[in-house]
C-alpha cells in the first residue's frame, strides 16, 4: 500500500477513535507504506479515591496513552492496540508475549478480525473497538476483569507456535496436596530446519497419551523418530508437575494473575518457583539428561512440560481450579556435549496452546448435548455407522458395536465410514473410528441371534452400564431374539431404529419398563396403528421397499436404494428422538415415526405411548402366551360392557411367532350381524367375515393375520368343554396357531388346540 494510502487511513483511523467521548486526545506518530502508528488518550473511569490519587490500586492511570497499529493489510485486518511499557502485566486478558514487546489487551472473546469487519462501516469498526479498549481498562483500574463467580479466567495462549494434546480432566484428576510429576507417554510433530529455534522459527505438536512411562537410561525408543523435507516425528515425553504443599502442610494456591511472557529456560524455572513446581521440575530435567547418558541424537525433540497453577478458585468451564500452563522445550544430544540445553538457562522454551484430548466429556461440552447413559450398537450398517457416530460425537459412550458383515465397496455410498477395497469387519472398522474420538469401543463378529441367548456373551453384548441397545440391522430375526431376552437379565432399554420408503421414513422403537412392551410388540402395534395414508405407503408399498441393487459382475444385494443425503437426514432425526427419549427413566413404550411430504424434505414426525401388553398364559400349547394391546383390551371391556347380560365376542387380529411361542394381538375385528349371543353362549357369524379378514390383512400391507377369536363369560370361569370344542374347530378351520381368549369380570384366559407342532409355522409381521 502506498505511504500515502496508508496515511490517508491513520487519519481516517484517528477521526473515528476521536469520537468516542473517552477518547480525550490521539495523534499520528508516524505513517509509512508498511506501518502507521497512532497514539490515543483514553480517559479511565474508576472511583472517586483512585480518580484523586490519579492512578487505580492495579496500576491503571487515569489517563492511559494507547498506541494502534495499523499494518499493511489494514482495513480488511483490524489495527492492534498496544499498553505502556511499565503497564502493569498481572491482570488477565492480556496477550501472550515477551517482556521485551509491549502488553497487549484481549479485547474481543473470539476472531477480532470479525469482530472488526462485521460493521458496514470501517469507521464504525474503528468506533467499537475503542469502545471495547476504554470498557478493557475501565475494568483493569477496578480489578474486574476476572469475575470470581463465573470462574477464573485461564491465561491467554493465543497465536502461540506450539501445542501440546492432553487428557486434561485425567490429568488433574492425579494432582495432589503433596506435589510431584509424571512422565507420561507422547508423540511429537515437529515443522521448521533443524538449527532453527522452537517458538521463533519451528512449530511442534505434541500428542500426550496419558500413560506413565520410566524414564530409563539409554532408552532409544522412547525417543525415536523420523525425519522428512521440513519436518520430524516420532516418540518424545511430557513432564506433568504438580505444585508442592506449603511449610505448613497446606496447599500452594497461585492467586496472583502471571500472563505468558515465558520465553527462556531460566524463564520456566522462575514461573515453576512461583507456582510451586520448581523442585519437581528440576528432578524431572535431572532425569532427562540421565536418561540421555551416552545417548548421541543430532536432530533437536520437543519434550512438552505442563505446569500446574493451583487457583483461589474454579476455572471457568470446570469445576476444578488446577490450570494447566504448557510449553515446550527441546533438548538436543549431539556428540561430546556437555548438556541437553545447549544455551543453559538462556534455552528457547515456547510457550504452548493446551488442546483436550478428545473424549466424551469434551465432545458433550462443544456439542451442548445432555449426558446419556452409554449406547450399545446391534448393527454397524449405513444406519448403525451414522447413529454410533451422531452419539459419539455429542458425548455419548459407546462401548460395544456388533455387525458380522464385512465393509464393502459398494457400502461407501451410505456408509459413516470410508475405507480402501480391504476392509475389515463393519464393527472393527466401525470401532477403529470411534477411538479416534476417544471411545474404547469392544467389537462384537458373531451371530446375534445366537450369541443373545447365551446368558456370558449377553453380558457382554448388554452391559448393564448402558443405557439402552438400539437394534439397525433391519433383521426380523434378531428383533425377535432381543424380544425373547428373559426381562429381569437385562438392564439396558432395547431399542430398534429402520428406515423405509427408500429413506422418506424412519422409525424408532423403545421397549417400556420391564421391555414390556417388546420390539416385536410394537412393530405389530405400528402396523395396526399406521393410519396415515402417505405413512401406509411409505411403509407397505412395494415399490418403496427393498430393491436388488447389482454391486458387481455376477453378484447383487438386497438393499433400498437412497442417496447418503437421505439416509443422513433421517439418520440423525432418529438419533436425535433417541437422545432425548434416553433422559427420562423407562415407562410406556415409545413409537416415533417420521415421513417426508411427497416431493419436499418436510419431514412429519409422529409418537405414540404404548402401555404394557397384557400377558395371557395360553392353556393346550406349553409355553406359548397371548400379547394384548391395552388399546385393544379396553375397547373389549368397552364391547362387553354394552351386552352385561348376554355373552360377546369378535375377532383378534394380529401377529404370531413359533419362536418367541407368542400370539400378539394389536386389533379387533367386530363380530359379523349374524353373530348370536345368549348368556350362555356366544357364536360368531360369518356374513362379510372373510372379506373383512381380507380387507384388513391388505390395509396392513400383508403383515396381520386373523390370528383367533374372544368373547366374554358372564362369570369368572375358565375354558368350558364347548370351548375347548370350538377351539379344536378354529383349529381344524385355518392354520395354526389359532387363539381364543376368554374374558371374564376379573380375569382372562387363553386357550389353544394344537393339531401340529405348532412350532413348525409362523406368522411373522
Amino acid at each position: 500500500m502506498p505511504a500515502d494510502g496508508l496515511s490517508d487511513y491513520a487519519k481516517r483511523f484517528l477521526a473515528a477513535a476521536r469520537t468516542h467521548r473517552e477518547c480525550r486526545g490521539g495523534r499520528i506518530v508516524s505513517a509509512d507504506e508498511k506501518v502507521a502508528l497512532i497514539e490515543l488518550d483514553i480517559n479511565v473511569e474508576m472511583p472517586f479515591h483512585m480518580r484523586v490519587e490519579g492512578v487505580s490500586e492495579s496500576g491503571v492511570r487515569r489517563t492511559e496513552t494507547v498506541a494502534a497499529h495499523l499494518g499493511p493489510r489494514y482495513p480488511w485486518s483490524p489495527p492492534t492496540f498496544f499498553l505502556r511499557e511499565d503497564f502493569p502485566r498481572n491482570l488477565p486478558h492480556l496477550q501472550p508475549g515477551p517482556l521485551t514487546e509491549l502488553p497487549r489487551p484481549c479485547l474481543i472473546d473470539g476472531n477480532e478480525r470479525e469482530y472488526f469487519i462485521q460493521f458496514s462501516l470501517v469507521e464504525l469498526g474503528v468506533f467499537n473497538l475503542v469502545h471495547q479498549l476504554v470498557l478493557w481498562l475501565r475494568h483493569a483500574a477496578e480489578g474486574a476483569l476476572i469475575d470470581p463467580e463465573q470462574g477464573w479466567e485461564p491465561t491467554l495462549r493465543r497465536d502461540l507456535s506450539a501445542e501440546v494434546v492432553i487428557d486434561a480432566e485425567a490429568c488433574r484428576a492425579i494432582v495432589d496436596r503433596n506435589g510431584g510429576y509424571r512422565v507420561l507417554k507422547a508423540r511429537y510433530l515437529r515443522s521448521g530446519a533443524t538449527g532453527a529455534s522452537i517458538g521463533a522459527e519451528a512449530f511442534a505438536w505434541i500428542d500426550v497419551a496419558f500413560e506413565q512411562v520410566p524414564l530409563s537410561r539409554g532408552d532409544k525408543k522412547l525417543f525415536m523418530h523420523r525425519a522428512g523435507q521440513g519436518y520430524a516425528e516420532g516418540n518424545t515425553v511430557c513432564a506433568f508437575v504438580w505444585p508442592d504443599k506449603l511449610p505448613d502442610g497446606g496447599p500452594l494456591v497461585a492467586s496472583s494473575y502471571m500472563p505468558e511472557t515465558i520465553t527462556t529456560y531460566a524463564d520456566l524455572t522462575v514461573r515453576a518457583d512461583e507456582l510451586g513446581c520448581g523442585r519437581a521440575l528440576r528432578v524431572f530435567i535431572d532425569g532427562l539428561e540421565r536418561c540421555f547418558h551416552g545417548f548421541v541424537l543430532d536432530p533437536p525433540v520437543p519434550v512438552a512440560v505442563i505446569l500446574c497453577a493451583r487457583r483461589p478458585f474454579h476455572l471457568i468451564g470446570s469445576d476444578s481450579d488446577i490450570e494447566l500452563l504448557p510449553y515446550v522445550i527441546e533438548v538436543r544430544a549431539p556428540k561430546n556435549r556437555a548438556s541437553l540445553f545447549a544455551g543453559g538457562d538462556a534455552e528457547p522454551v515456547a510457550p504452548a496452546i493446551q488442546r483436550d484430548t478428545p473424549n466424551p466429556a469434551l465432545l458433550r461440552r462443544v456439542s451442548g448435548a445432555p449426558e446419556v447413559a452409554p449406547v450399545v450398537m446391534l448393527g454397524c450398517g449405513s444406519v448403525g455407522s451414522k447413529m454410533a457416530m451422531h452419539l459419539a460425537r455429542s458425548g455419548v459412550q459407546i462401548p460395544v458395536v456388533s455387525d458380522r458383515s464385512s465393509l464393502l465397496p459398494h457400502n461407501m455410498a451410505r456408509h459413516a465410514l470410508a475405507r480402501s477395497p480391504v476392509a475389515r469387519s463393519k464393527a472393527a472398522e466401525l470401532a477403529a473410528e470411534l477411538s479416534q474420538i476417544g471411545q474404547s469401543t469392544q467389537v462384537h463378529e458373531d451371530d446375534l441371534v445366537f450369541d443373545l441367548p447365551m446368558r456370558d456373551k449377553r453380558r457382554i453384548l448388554l452391559p448393564r452400564d448402558a443405557g439402552c441397545a438400539v437394534n439397525t440391522t433391519a433383521s426380523l430375526a434378531v428383533r425377535e431374539a432381543l424380544s425373547a431376552l428373559p426381562a429381569k437379565e437385562v438392564k439396558p432399554r432395547l431399542t430398534e431404529a429402520a428406515l423405509f420408503g427408500r429413506g422418506q421414513g424412519g422409525f424408532l422403537l423403545l421397549d417400556g419398563a420391564a421391555h414390556n412392551p417388546t420390539l416385536s410388540d410394537l412393530t405389530a402395534e405400528l402396523y395396526a396403528t399406521a393410519d396415515s395414508p402417505r405413512l401406509r405407503t411409505l411403509l407397505f408399498d412395494p415399490d418403496h421397499g427393498l430393491a436388488e441393487v447389482q454391486i458387481g459382475q455376477g453378484c447383487s444385494s438386497q438393499t433400498m436404494p437412497m442417496t447418503d443425503m437421505r439416509l443422513s437426514a433421517m439418520t440423525a432425526g432418529l438419533t436425535e428422538q433417541l437422545v432425548q427419549e434416553l433422559q427420562t427413566p423407562a415407562g410406556e413404550g415409545r413409537i416415533i415415526v417420521a415421513t417426508t411430504a411427497t416431493d419436499t424434505p418436510d419431514t412429519n414426525w409422529f409418537q405414540q405411548s404404548v402401555p404394557a401388553f397384557a400377558v395371557v398364559d395360553v392353556e393346550g400349547a406349553e409355553g406359548w402366551t397371548l400379547r394384548i394391546a391395552r388399546r385393544v383390551l379396553d375397547y373389549i371391556y368397552a364391547e362387553v360392557a354394552r351386552w352385561p347380560a348376554a355373552e360377546t365376542g369378535g375377532l383378534m387380529i394380529g401377529v404370531s411367532s413359533a419362536r418367541l411361542r407368542t400370539v400378539t394381538v394389536v386389533d379387533l375385528l367386530p363380530a359379523p350381524p349374524d353373530s348370536r349371543r345368549s348368556s350362555g353362549r356366544f357364536v360368531l357369524g360369518t356374513e362379510g367375515l372373510k372379506a373383512a379378514i381380507n380387507a384388513r390383512h391388505i390395509e396392513s400391507g400383508s403383515t396381520l393375520l386373523d390370528v383367533g377369536t374372544w368373547h366374554s363369560h358372564l362369570a369368572d370361569q375358565g375354558p368350558s368343554e364347548l370351548d375347548r370344542k370350538t377351539a379344536a374347530e378354529l383349529a381344524a378351520g385355518r392354520p395354526p396357531p389359532s387363539a381364543l381368549l376368554i374374558v371374564t369380570p376379573a380375569r382372562l384366559f387363553g386357550l389353544m388346540h394344537v393339531q401340529q407342532s405348532v412350532t413348525d409355522v409362523a406368522h411373522c409381521g
